[in-house]
This record gives C-alpha cells, sequence and structure tokens, in this order.
C-alpha cells in the first residue's frame, strides 16, 4: 500500500504550522537539586501525567506527578536489586508500571507504580558494545521490551569505513525475559568512507545534512524506517507493509553562506583530527530524524531553509571553551511533520529552536528544553 502524503508538507519556515502552548515546566537553575538535570537522557510517561526523569550522570530515576512535583527517587547506585551502574532508558508498561534499562547492570528493572522494586530481568543476549543512541530502550502495548543493539558490531579498530557498514536492530524480549527475535532495522546505504562531522547543541546532535537510513520502533511492535534521501519511509507493520510518500517533495537548498560555515567547520575538523570527513552537499536531505510516540503517530523532524542568526548558535561545552572553532550561525527552525499510524498525515508542528521533542500523547508534547546557561528543564507543550 502506497499512501501520497500532503504536498503543502515541507514548506519553508513561513508555514504555518500548529503552535505549542506551554502546559508546564520541571527544572531549575540553583532550586533544589531534585529538580536540577545534569543530562537527561530518557522521559517516560503514563497515561495519568507521572512523568519519570533518568539522567545520565544519576544512579536514580525521579517521579514527578502530572502537576510537575517531585514525588520521589527511584533505585539507588548499586548492584543488588532495584540498584543501578548505568541507566540507559526508562519506559512505562501497559499497567502503568515503569521499566529501566541499565546498561552497566545488564538487565531491565521493574517498579511498581508506587516506586517499588518487583523484579529484574536479566540481558544474557545483549552483548557488549551497546550503541550510545537515543530511544536505547522501548516497551510496547503488549508489554515486551526491546534493546538496541547492534545487528552487526563495528570491529574495535579506528576504521571508518567500518561504521559505514554498522547495522542497528533491536532485540525483542517477552515480558517475562525471554528473547523471542530481532528486529533489524534497513541496512545503511553505501556512502563511501568518510562520516560527517558532529557538533553538539542545545537542540541534539547536528551534522551538515548526511544521507542516511533512519528507523523507529512504533509501540504496536513493529519499525518505521527511510532512507531520508526522498521524502519517503515505510511502516514495516507485518499485518501489511504501507509505503508513505510525500508527493511534489523538493529539497531544500543549502545557501552559499551557510555551506561555507559548514565546510570551514569541517576543514577545521580535519586539521585537528588528521582524519577526512564528508564534504557539505548542495542539498539537504528530506528529513534529519523520524521517531514514534505513545499512540503511534509518526514524528518526522525534516530540514528546512535556514536563517543567518547573526551570532554563533549555542554548542554545548563549546560556548565555555577557548577555541578557535569557526562557529555556525544558520539555523534552522525546528518542524515536525506528523502522521497517523497508518501514514495519513495530520499536521506540521513547530518547536523552539533550543527544545529536543522526545515523546507525545494525545494533544501534549514533552521535550528537553536548555536554557541560558545549558540547564535543563522538562517541558510539556499542548498542540493547539
Amino acid at each position: 500500500m502506497i499512501v501520497l502524503a500532503s504536498a503543502g508538507l515541507g514548506g519553508g519556515a513561513d508555514q504555518e504550522c500548529a503552535q505549542l502552548v506551554e502546559q508546564g515546566r520541571i527544572g531549575s537553575l540553583d532550586g533544589a537539586p531534585e529538580y536540577s538535570f545534569t543530562e537527561i537522557n530518557s522521559i517516560a510517561v503514563t497515561e495519568s501525567g507521572t512523568v519519570y526523569v533518568a539522567d545520565a550522570h544519576e544512579s536514580s530515576i525521579r517521579e514527578f506527578g502530572a502537576d510537575g512535583r517531585f514525588v520521589r527517587w527511584i533505585g539507588r547506585e548499586g548492584e543488588g536489586p532495584g540498584e543501578f551502574r548505568s541507566i540507559a532508558g526508562v519506559s512505562v508498561l501497559p499497567d502503568g508500571r515503569l521499566a529501566a534499562w541499565d546498561r552497566g547492570n545488564r538487565r531491565i528493572t521493574v517498579f511498581s507504580t508506587d516506586g517499588v522494586y518487583e523484579q529484574a530481568i536479566r540481558t544474557e543476549g545483549v552483548n557488549p558494545p551497546y550503541p550510545f543512541v537515543d530511544r536505547a530502550f522501548l516497551t510496547d502495548s503488549a508489554g515486551r521490551y526491546y534493546l538496541r543493539i547492534f545487528a552487526n558490531p563495528p570491529s574495535l579498530a579506528p576504521d571508518q569505513s567500518d561504521m559505514a557498514t554498522v547495522q542497528y536492530g533491536y532485540l525483542r524480549l517477552s515480558p517475562d525475559g525471554t528473547v523471542l527475535d530481532t528486529i533489524t532495522a534497513p541496512k545503511a546505504m553505501p556512502r563511501g568512507l568518510a562520516e560527517p562531522i558532529v557538533i553538539h547543541t542545545r537542540a541534539g546532535h547536528r551534522s551538515p545534512f548526511p544521507e542516511e537510513v533512519l528507523d523507529a520502533l512504533s509501540p504496536f511492535g513493529h519499525l518505521v524506517a527511510g532512507h531520508n534521501a526522498t521524502y519517503a519511509f515505510s511502516i514495516l507493520d507485518p499485518a501489511g507493509r504501507i509505503e508513505v510518500e510525500q508527493e511534489g517533495f523538493q529539497p531544500v537548498e543549502v545557501k552559499a553562506e551557510e555551506r561555507a560555515e559548514w565546510r570551514a567547520r569541517v576543514a577545521f575538523a580535519e586539521r585537528r583530527s588528521r582524519i577526512s570527513f564528508r564534504d557539505v552537499p548542495t542539498r539537504k536531505p528530506a528529513y534529519r530524524d523520524l521517531w514514534v510516540d505513545l499512540d503511534g503517530r509518526i514524528w518526522v523532524h525534516r530540514y528546512s531553509e535556514a536563517v543567518d542568526t547573526g551570532e554563533p548558535i549555542p554548542e554545548l561545552w563549546l560556548d565555555y571553551l577557548e577555541g578557535d572553532e569557526p562557529r555556525i550561525t544558520w539555523a534552522e527552525p525546528s518542524l515536525y511533520d506528523v502522521y497517523s499510524a497508518d501514514g495519513r498525515v495530520l499536521y506540521c508542528v513547530q518547536a523552539p529552536a533550543d527544545a529536543e521533542v522526545v515523546t507525545s500523547r494525545g494533544s501534549l508534547v514533552w521535550a528537553i528544553l536548555r536554557g541560558a546557561f545549558d540547564e535543563e528543564y522538562v517541558v510539556g507543550w499542548r498542540i493547539e
């Protein structure tokens, strides 16, 4: 089945999109420690609005009520029952219980809705190395667990050509922890030996417009995947594969001044690292990311026309170091096209430039937002 998306999507920054109206935020620059975040790496939200937050530099999970008030710490550092060494992701099971993937202890830990330890599920089927990526751990509507893995792990040799053939997948486990199978993402398209540079911004990692295969897991247990060279993706539902393609898609041109800034940054990175990186293209791919929300809707984070802000875009850590890296002043609006679970186009959404949108349910959207001093907040918005 092929679904042709509305030609109205994929427009420029002046396209009218749904608005996000803030409903509340969790976090503080100088407040109590339970409201101070260092590096949030996972957020889980229940149907009632309870929010669980995992910070990469902590061995506990924080629970907040729907009103944003702190409720409790869950777990602590260690190797015993209910303890963690390295939390790589949190997710809510269909019955409301909390599950956490502890990469350090190589187990999934389950807590009751009251934050009480219930059980640990060993993940013996997952062998290092583990990919350090977003959405490393998820659950589905049947209560099964999914761990992001290397389907064909890269070698330990510092050879970039090896990374061009890396294939990711998800290990699927039953509710009792039995390994069921591996869902494999499509293989990456051949792209030569060089990788793009990466800069770390407040809204996540950014690279100069690489063409790549992207995939995301649906809460219904199947993948959504696409190669972003064109505006198309596949809903890989075993009950019936759906191909979604945007009719009349035209790629966004990389402006000459924008490309010059990125090329200067690439040249600097090559001099510093003595590694060859990919050149900056003259046209942008269709989208930089895609993910599936808690209702099964597909969010496509598309590339769009950049605007010269006149100031360097904020980059984590770099803003506090004295260096001579050429800076990027061109920034894109953060635009998402949202599709139903069966590929029908719904609407577009524009998010704040410094926000990393991470999940959504119903008319609500949650994101990680960085402030002027790189402090982090969990922000909830309503789509209007």
